[in-house]
């Protein structure tokens, strides 16, 4: 009897994207842990030196450097700006807020990427669309919960990173499509030491050693959950690739929960279902469209990644 073509073609990618994402989850989770006694930025700078090793391994295997040649220096300086404002804003929001509530707000960026689409890019987004982004943007608020009267006020800060994110891509879709995969996480990583530094010149703070050990895992879980996504990206349908990225609210639902002692509640479990389904069916509709899935999912949004 023959197998399914997930389990015959696809099952090791699926693993893959999905410790991808476990990965990306886990690194937010020690950001947060640490984040009590640095700076962000600082953070971001140690986490991203450690991050470059395996995008250099990675690169070196692959023999991607010969692609570096040519690349669009501008078009990379802002792509990497605002994803370094990206994660400057998922930082501190991990930080400040539990983080299935910043999880709600972080898969805000395909539903604000449909939005920018249509403005930056002359794409047409038909009713359908409009209504998926809609429901999401309704389950982020019942996420959030704004109008109670808890409400954290760090949520504005931390709605700046899906603002960001889309940008990111927006930049890349319009400007950059014929960039490598090689050329974005080379160049990436570099932008983003050169401007998480420029901060850190003025508010360095000596760490210590088992933080320093946790920043560095940190960056080598990012740089590696970055290339696994991006191999199970360019060999996984769409509709699969899609559906996996989801694992990270749960993920971080968990993660919450047992390290951190963060309770969802109901609007949460109520407002991530529905981001779920929104970004679902926005994922089926654009397979149905022949639109390139991969791009248009948080983490990694900005890399147009060619399937084989």
């Amino acid at each position: 009897m023959k197998s399914t073509s997930m389990e015959k073609n696809y099952l090791p990618e699926f693993f893959l994207a999905c410790l991808g994402y476990f990965l990306f989850v886990s690194q937010d989770a020690i950001v947060k842990y640490i984040a009590e006694d640095y700076q962000i930025a600082q953070i971001i700078f140690v986490n991203s030196w450690f991050a470059l090793i395996p995008v250099i391994l990675y690169t070196q295997t692959l023999n991607g450097w010969k692609k570096l040649k040519g690349a669009n220096f501008k078009v990379h300086f802002f792509r990497s700006l605002t994803m370094a404002l990206a994660v400057f804003f998922a930082y501190t929001g991990f930080y400040l807020m539990p983080m299935v509530t910043m999880y709600s707000i972080v898969f805000l960026t395909p539903l604000l990427i449909t939005i920018g689409s249509v403005f930056f890019l002359n794409e047409v987004v038909r009713w359908k669309r409009f209504t998926a982004v809609i429901f999401g943007l309704i389950g982020t608020l019942i996420s959030i919960n704004p109008f109670s009267a808890s409400v954290d006020p760090y949520i504005l800060i931390a709605l700046l990173c899906p603002v960001c994110a889309a940008a990111s891509y927006l930049i890349v879709r319009k400007y950059g499509y014929q960039e490598s995969i090689f050329s974005f996480i080379i160049y990436g990583k570099l932008l983003m030491i050169l401007f998480s530094g420029i901060f850190v010149v003025f508010s360095f703070k000596t760490m210590n050693f088992n933080d320093l050990v946790l920043n560095a895992i940190s960056g080598i879980f990012r740089g590696t959950a970055m290339i696994l996504v991006i191999n199970a990206a360019r060999h996984l349908p769409g509709a699969i690739f899609g559906s996996i990225i989801y694992i990270q609210i749960i993920g971080g639902v968990l993660l919450g929960y047992f390290v951190f002692g963060d309770i969802p509640t109901i609007n949460n479990y109520v407002g991530n279902g529905i981001i779920i389904a929104a970004g679902l069916y926005i994922v089926m509709r654009e397979m149905k469209l022949n639109k390139n899935i991969v791009t248009s999912t948080a983490r990694h949004p900005t890399i147009p990644i060619k399937r084989e």
